[in-house]
């Protein structure tokens, strides 16, 4: 018998993918939702027959406002959830764009419903369970290249120090991880001034980072170093900065 479910939402992300593995092998069952309706359902098949877990995969599109109430729907019978974790997310290389809708998507799928669907299933999740939330350093200090993808972030990150604070000592341990540079879709092609991080790695650093119940992370962690060091820079040397 398992040890219960977790739910990764964003499950055919390159870390989100190596976070189910992670959480197969150590014995949960997992619910898997996912963007790309085929690759879900390749990797709940190859879960279940690796690791000899139950799985659940649902083809949820989280560009649309009708995410939560589809996530929850997918998500009853499982319940409690032993664990949640967010690992949605999208990015532009513009540093600005005109199409509103555009606009909205990214703002929407970085945070809204990252918001909206933790929200939604925190009465399902176990009281001795956990909800990892997937940012960015790129939330740490606006920078030219990203600044709305950063602030989207920056706004995943506040929600789950407000999360942590109002669960803390009974409920969800909540863990915040601010990512590095990750080889990943999402970065696939661009300039990132340093190679990506292995996505294997990453995810093992995360599952560590849970396991000692932070509530904040860096990962990699030179990057806490990296941010460390923007963040003291006086605004007139940033700005001289093409970062």
């Amino acid at each position: 018998m398992g040890k219960g479910y977790v739910a990764i939402l964003g499950a055919t992300s390159t870390v989100g993918r190596a976070l189910a593995a992670h959480y197969a092998r150590e014995g949960f069952d997992i619910l898997l939702a996912g963007r790309q309706e085929d690759e879900v359902h390749r990797v709940g098949q190859d879960l279940a027959t690796r690791y000899r877990c139950s799985v659940r995969a649902v083809h949820l599109d989280s560009d649309s406002f009708d995410y939560p109430q589809a996530l929850l729907a997918s998500a009853s019978g499982v319940a409690p959830l032993r664990g949640v974790v967010w690992a949605l997310g999208t990015m532009h290389a513009a540093a600005a764009e005109a199409d509103a809708a555009l606009l909205r998507t990214s703002t929407w799928v970085n945070f809204g419903a990252a918001v909206a669907a933790v929200e939604g299933l925190l009465p399902h999740v176990a009281p001795s369970g956990f909800i990892v939330l997937l940012s960015s350093v790129a939330g740490e200090r606006g920078r030219a290249r990203n600044y709305i993808y950063g602030a989207s972030k920056a706004a995943l990150t506040t929600y789950g120090a407000g999360l942590n604070h109002r669960f803390a000592g009974h409920g969800p341990r909540v863990t915040v991880v601010q990512l590095g540079v990750v080889d990943s879709q999402m970065t696939w092609g661009m300039d990132a001034g340093m190679p990506g991080a292995d996505p294997e790695e990453v995810a093992a650093g995360i599952a560590r980072a849970v396991a000692k119940g932070r509530s904040r992370a860096h990962v990699p962690k030179r990057w806490g170093l990296i941010m460390f060091v923007l963040r003291l820079l006086p605004e007139a040397i940033f700005n001289r900065l093409r970062i």
